[in-house]
């Protein structure tokens, strides 16, 4: 069985139409699947179906087995088992960094706060954060805000990991220090679906790569297959652009 099973999703708002049109997409356990296309084809709306951010207005979303898809209320538990990383950070501004990161396995979860500073600690010196666990957010650089975001989202122990155009905000040189975190994450077996315009990032970490063009899934091959031969008129056109 899939840890994550789409099927037929269909998503439209009323100003703009169909955003998400019949999309199925499974990833299993372990599974890193990089989503790429050209920007408004709905990418980021899909991450945000599946952690509940968004309405469905048809099809059903899956997690391990179990429905997930409009569950308005009791989405906070499944929001749980699906860490979300934005490209926004989303920090709050008056709480350290540790403190943002406790809060939400210790009021959500309602976890020790104890062994969850211990794990805190500890993921944040795997980042290079540890000594910035005191700082506030307005003390650090867009990458290391970013990388406390990351921390964040794995402290609340989740099955499966989405990233959301999580460098899109950074200056060049900061890109590298997330994506290098990212990479990490990859090697040891983490469930991940990732949104992001990095070709070369795409390339190295993904273990399956989905193209969406207007809402529709329109190929998925592995990296190597989809780098050096699309097998549609429309990725080879996309990939232009980057020069592949």
């Amino acid at each position: 069985m899939a840890l994550l099973e789409i099927n037929n999703l269909e998503k439209s708002y009323r100003e703009a139409g169909g955003i998400l049109r019949g999309v199925s997409l499974k990833v299993e356990k372990g599974e890193v699947v990089v989503v790429l296309g050209p920007s408004g084809c709905g990418k980021s709306t899909l991450l945000r179906c599946i952690n509940g951010l968004e309405s469905i207005q048809g099809g059903e979303i899956y997690l391990d087995g179990e429905l997930i898809s409009n569950r308005k209320k009791d989405m906070h538990v499944i929001r749980q088992k699906v860490g979300m990383v934005f490209q926004s950070y989303d920090l709050f501004p008056h709480m350290t960094v540790l403190k943002n990161v406790l809060l939400g396995p210790v009021k959500a979860q309602k976890r020790n706060k104890e062994e969850v500073a211990k794990q805190a600690e500890s993921l944040l010196e795997r980042v290079g954060l540890l000594e910035k666990k005191n700082a506030y957010p307005r003390q650090l650089s867009g990458g290391q805000k970013q990388r406390v975001a990351i921390v964040r989202a794995l402290c609340m122990n989740p099955e499966l990991l989405l990233f959301d155009e999580v460098t899109a905000a950074l200056d060049p040189e900061m890109v590298r220090e997330v994506l290098d975190v990212m990479m990490d994450l990859a090697k040891e077996g983490r469930t991940m679906l990732i949104v992001t315009h990095q070709m070369e990032f795409a390339k190295a970490v993904a273990d399956r790569i989905v193209f969406i063009d207007d809402g529709i899934i329109v190929e998925e091959n592995t990296p190597e297959e989809f780098f050096s031969s699309p097998k549609t008129e429309r990725a080879k056109k996309f990939l232009e652009a980057f020069k592949f």
